[in-house]
């Protein structure tokens, strides 16, 4: 300890030079799943927090990541707590800053690095299980893009010029596709603005308010989507509410500890008047039910059990564990649906356009017989 604490005027200006790549670093899940694990591993072992980030440091191989460490580790020595040094690096997100938080201010932080190496453990293989599923279709479904606009752009003008010297009315549908061919470059100026507005506007207003109202009522009433978000909410919501309720955390503490962990709006939203109802002498789920959309009828009523035969908090962490299968369930449809639908949008696709070119063709050998 004494030979960081000497060092610590050096490391500050290493931290200065390094701060500019620094806050382009982002900490990818795999990564942050190891981190966590590791760290949990030691301090399982016996090891102290200061011996245990030591070992992190000295294991880390990349250069961005191992000045990471460094700093949180410099900051806690000066005397900050883990949560607040993760805080101020600002490369953690509220929820990996909140559970830290919650066990170092309960002394369960080994069991609040158990759920961040199992949270981006699942989510990891979530996100393969997603990839995996939509991989081939989005490639079937590009390749089809691309050979769609080569038609569009290079295929039917020729087809227009034999058309044209032969004379007679195209089909409705040939026309359609040959004025759709001719306003491609317009198409693509205004497919490049709508992308680039898109995501200028993205950038200002994502920490409007009315903004991400709007935000989260779109993806929550998207077939599919909006049912996995309210899955992956609700496995949270009573994953974190019992390792706080198992903590000794009073149940109000609690909920007001959530808002600052689970920022989806309207989770957020509602754990203020939830935390108004408990205020008031409200059961949970009484306050609960008053959200139907945000959270399931089931859930309510087995907490309401819980809290009638005073085992909440082993009711919260049954439920956690039920949402998270059906959140992976939900994943794998997601995923088996996608496919034939892209492939089938692909299809629809092309035929369109190749029978659009091959009408005129048809009524020509009809009106020669």
């Amino acid at each position: 300890m004494n030979d960081s604490t000497q060092s610590g005027p050096a490391e500050k200006r290493n931290f200065r030079r390094i701060l500019p790549s620094l806050s382009r670093l982002q900490i990818p899940d795999p990564k942050k799943e190891m981190l966590f694990s590791e760290l949990l591993s030691l301090l399982g072992a016996g090891l102290d927090f200061s011996a245990s980030f030591r070992l992190l440091i000295e294991g880390e191989k990349d250069r961005r990541h191992k000045a990471l460490l460094q700093r949180l580790y410099a900051d806690v020595v000066a005397g900050s707590s883990l949560w607040r040094a993760m805080e101020m690096c600002g490369r953690f997100s509220p929820l990996d800053r909140g559970v830290v938080r919650i066990g170092e201010e309960t002394g369960r932080l080994t069991e609040s690095l158990e759920f961040l190496t199992d949270y981006y453990a699942k989510r990891t293989e979530q996100h393969r299980m997603v990839r995996s599923a939509v991989s081939y279709p989005l490639i079937v479904l590009g390749v089809a893009v691309v050979v769609v606009i080569f038609m569009l752009v290079v295929v039917v003008p020729m087809f227009e010029q034999v058309y044209a010297r032969m004379g007679g009315e195209l089909p409705t549908l040939t026309r359609w596709i040959i004025g759709a061919s001719k306003q491609m470059p317009l198409f693509f100026g205004v497919a490049a603005a709508v992308l680039l507005g898109g995501a200028a506007g993205y950038l200002l207003l994502r920490e409007q308010e009315s903004f991400r109202r709007a935000q989260a009522a779109l993806l929550m009433y998207t077939p599919l989507v909006g049912n996995i978000i309210r899955k992956n909410n609700q496995a949270h919501f009573c994953k974190l509410l019992y390792l706080l309720t198992a903590s000794g955390v009073p149940l109000l503490t609690g909920i007001e500890m959530l808002r600052e962990i689970i920022t989806f709006y309207p989770y957020r939203q509602s754990f203020g008047q939830i935390a108004d109802g408990l205020r008031r002498g409200r059961l949970l789920s009484a306050s609960l039910e008053e959200y139907p959309m945000l959270y399931d009828r089931k859930l309510v009523i087995l907490l309401r059990v819980g809290e009638e035969t005073n085992r909440l908090p082993q009711m919260l962490r049954k439920q956690s564990d039920e949402l998270t299968r059906e959140l992976e369930y939900r994943l794998r449809q997601l995923g088996s649906m996608l496919e034939p639908l892209l492939i089938l949008f692909v299809g629809l696709l092309v035929a369109i356009v190749l029978i659009s070119m091959y009408l005129p063709m048809f009524k020509l050998g009809g009106a020669i017989n």
